[in-house]
């Protein structure tokens, strides 16, 4: 009887041992598992969730923004929609982000990395490329199948170059906020994109000294100032006309002198103007309504996309956005076009969040304006 009991004995502890093995095995392999978009509640320890978001990774994995001359990237909204896209889809799946634009002509002489992350390849991450496997994939105007990507499929490879124009970064954000760091947490889709964007990107002196020597045309009128709304920014996105016969549809000419009679209505009389539009026609009216108080813009805009039998043109054109953009994001007022992302971005990135004002919709001699709050 007393062997029995000993036997029974060693049977139950040799069976808590094996259990409590198979369970550290277990909470081991979860650890390893890289969570694809389609999954839910997915929990991370109270040490992981303060972990920095640049740790060093081993057996380095990449994931990059990919836009070269083989298929269409979009406008400028398009493009930015999908660097902070895969940036937030790069700190779910654990990789580190990465910028490749060469079309129509290279980013880097108008945009830099920030210290915190460095998004250009260094030569030694380039050495160590070639050992490594690779896949290209094109997600653009179609999102679900960039979320749904399994990155526990031994076939996603170590390097993922990815061309997409990604509308869902805040439900990214928002299903995944366990493994974002605190400043995207609960956040609105503005703060959402202006934070991302300012923790990778940063505009160089290329593209801040023409905005400065723009800020500094014209006369500033001193009543204008104390108002606080001396310099009146408008972009008016024209879209398909005689200038862009392929493009979409955005306002239309006959509704215009609407936005210049806004303006007039609710700001000082001396203040300046910064109108940024795809359309030479509006650039006119502005001038010729608008005198000295007009200080631009003076570019002619069009989607890069359709001018690469031009590079010329094309990069001018493309340098030209950089600067009305972030001018946009500078003034005073601003007043934007929410059907277009170029536009919606700058009132995003706009310096302060006040005096922002969205042309919500038109008919064909007007339109509705309101004013925005983030």
């Amino acid at each position: 009887m007393a062997k029995l009991t000993c036997w029974s004995r060693y049977i139950l502890w040799t069976s808590l041992i094996c259990i409590v093995v198979w369970y550290s095995l277990l909470n081991q392999c979860k650890q390893n598992v890289v969570p694809s978009l389609s999954e839910q509640n997915v929990k991370l320890s109270q040490s992981e969730r303060h972990m920095a978001p640049n740790r060093k990774k081993i057996n380095e994995k990449y994931l990059v923004y990919l836009c070269d001359e083989k298929r269409d990237c979009g406008g400028w909204g398009d493009r930015q929609r999908g660097m902070v896209s895969l940036f937030l889809l790069s700190l779910v799946w654990k990789r580190t982000f990465k910028i490749l634009i060469s079309s129509p002509c290279d980013i880097k002489p108008y945009y830099k990395p920030t210290k915190e992350y460095n998004w250009i390849f260094t030569d030694d991450e380039l050495k160590k490329l070639k050992a490594k496997t690779k896949r290209t994939l094109a997600f653009i105007s179609n999102d679900i199948p960039l979320l749904n990507l399994n990155m526990n499929n031994s076939e996603i490879a170590e390097v993922l170059y990815v061309k997409t124009n990604c509308y869902s970064y805040s439900n990214i954000a928002e299903n995944y906020t366990q493994f974002l760091p605190d400043y995207l947490r609960n956040k609105n889709r503005a703060t959402i994109f202006r934070e991302t964007w300012n923790r990778f990107m940063i505009p160089t002196e290329k593209i801040t000294g023409q905005v400065s020597k723009i800020m500094s045309t014209g006369k500033i009128n001193l009543d204008a100032k104390k108002s606080g709304k001396e310099l009146i920014c408008a972009h008016l996105r024209i879209g398909r006309s005689k200038y862009l016969p392929h493009d979409y549809t955005g306002i239309p000419l006959t509704a215009v002198p609407d936005v210049w009679d806004f303006i007039d209505h609710h700001f000082h009389k001396k203040s300046r103007i910064f109108v940024a539009t795809d359309n030479l026609d509006v650039r006119q009216s502005a001038m010729s309504k608008y005198g000295r108080r007009y200080i631009g813009s003076y570019a002619y805009t069009m989607n890069p996309d359709k001018m690469r039998s031009n590079l010329t043109l094309a990069c001018s054109s493309q340098e030209s956005a950089y600067v009305d953009q972030l001018m946009l994001s500078k003034c005073d007022v601003l007043i934007f076009y929410r059907r277009s992302g170029f536009s919606l971005h700058a009132s995003y990135l706009k310096t302060k969040w006040r005096e922002i004002y969205a042309i919500m919709g038109h008919t064909k001699n007007s339109v509705s304006l309101k004013k925005t709050f983030y």
